[in-house]
């Protein structure tokens, strides 16, 4: 950390501004609680979208590089488990490593269904590295017509 040097518009406000922020994003990431939408386990956190269509959600994972023998899904309390491994491939013997930004290991989402889905129901397809998963609601959280009658 270098220290400012004092002179014409030096601000010290601004400096212990600077250094809150810092603190704060400091503690903001290391206690920041986990949401169950963002639960996750190793190096490998695999984006995902939720989206409600109609009387179901729709969940869309980026799994590039994972075998779908790999995957593994549960449903336990309204709660989807997405669970898997990417492997590491074999390294060539041949050559030195200048940058390594790709991540292997396992890896655990959790979606949490604002409304109940119907695990009978649940049903998955693994195209093109993309996970989509479809998990329509059950019957009594559907919205449903209530006529009026008018006497």
């Amino acid at each position: 950390m270098t220290l400012p040097v004092r002179g014409r518009g030096w601000n010290p406000w601004k400096e212990l501004m600077t250094l809150q922020d810092e603190v704060n994003r400091l503690f903001s990431q290391a206690l920041a609680p986990v949401s169950s939408t963002a639960l996750f386990e190793g190096d490998l956190v695999p984006p995902l979208d939720v989206v409600r269509e109609g009387d179901r959600y729709v969940v869309r994972v980026d799994l590039p590089g994972v075998k779908r023998e790999d995957i593994e899904l549960s449903v336990l309390n309204n709660r989807l488990f997405i669970r898997g491994t990417k492997k590491h491939e074999t390294e060539a013997k041949e050559g030195t490593y200048h940058r390594r930004e790709r991540v292997f290991g396992s890896f655990e989402r959790v979606v949490e269904f604002p409304d109940p889905v119907d695990p009978e129901k649940i049903s998955a397809k693994f195209t093109d590295g993309v996970l989509e998963i479809t998990a329509p609601l059950r019957e009594e959280a559907k919205p449903r017509q209530i006529a009026i009658e008018v006497k």
